[in-house]
């Protein structure tokens, strides 16, 4: 596609049929961070890590969503709602929770994360939520679409900073380097962000 042609960005709910590039996507996103400094995360993403989670929750499914550009999958977004499992974030009653949102690295720039984010604030809407929010590592490039699009980053509390601190060390590894983009120190700051709906 050349530069002068717009890409059509389709979105669309999760399918079976999407699971082979949702496993893709995530193995992408999860290997440009550290487990225990050394051990990329995406090494166990695959195909039947992605649908054990959706058989293991059905409801996840209304609640992500791919990007198409040709009819192939260049982004995912995976909302979590009050109630439905997830690790590392407890949803309230009245929030909408961004788990996960991957751009494949050779889409990016192409509205697809403004696109992903835009459907979630519907979901969020639809279920009644009066806010959304999200976590991202210190220095990742996408902190400018999030505050474009207007999320506000909350201070962590000064209890947790330790904690998080050797959470993202140990299991995330300081050093995180997105696909494609030069080598940033986060010094373990999670920040979390929340946009009123």
């Amino acid at each position: 596609m050349s530069s002068s042609e717009a890409a059509v960005v389709t979105i669309e709910a999760v399918q079976e049929k999407h699971f082979a590039d949702l496993a893709r996507l995530q193995k992408d996103f999860l290997n440009s961070k550290m487990m225990c400094c050394c051990v990329p995360l995406g090494v166990f993403a695959n195909e039947a890590e992605v649908r054990k989670a959706f058989h293991k929750c059905p409801e996840m499914m209304k609640v992500a969503a791919v990007a198409l550009v040709d009819d192939q999958v260049m982004g995912f977004i995976q909302v979590v709602l009050h109630g439905m499992p997830c690790e590392i974030h407890t949803v309230e009653k009245d929030e909408a929770y961004v788990y996960m949102i991957a751009v494949d690295p050779d889409a990016r720039g192409m509205g697809i994360g403004s696109k992903l984010l835009e459907w979630a604030d519907e979901i969020g809407r639809q279920r009644g939520c009066a806010t959304i929010s999200l976590d991202v590592l210190g220095g990742n490039k996408a902190i400018g679409l999030y505050e474009r699009r207007g999320y506000v980053a909350k201070p962590a509390s000064c209890l947790s900073l330790p904690a998080m601190f050797l959470f993202v060390s140990c299991f995330v590894g300081l050093r995180i380097r997105p696909s494609g983009s030069p080598p940033y120190w986060n010094y373990g700051k999670d920040i979390f962000m929340v946009k009123k709906l």
